[in-house]
């Protein structure tokens, strides 16, 4: 159970990072397929899905929240160089 927790945290930064919200369907059908073939009990496999699905989410929030920070930092830096490369003509 704590390795699908730790790999769909993952995961979800990871999606987060690069996609859009609705990227989380199909990531979220293919770890539940992943964990219903285990082959573990009806009560611990639905319990690792709901987990694993909330921690897939709630990476996925952490991804996006890096990557709107990341791209204020390149802005902001592509900004300030263009800007002084502007006020020191060659």
């Amino acid at each position: 159970m704590i390795y699908f927790l730790t790999i769909g945290t993952i995961v979800g930064i990871l999606l987060g990072l690069r996609f859009k919200v609705f990227v989380l369907v199909p990531a979220t059908l293919i770890i539940a397929c992943t964990i219903a073939v285990t082959g573990h009990g009806p009560k611990a496999t639905a319990v690792t899905m709901l987990a694993t699905t909330a921690l897939l989410q709630m990476g996925y929030l952490m991804g996006c929240i890096v990557r709107m920070y990341a791209d204020a930092y390149v802005r902001e830096r592509t900004a300030s160089r263009h800007h002084l490369s502007r006020s020191h003509p060659a």
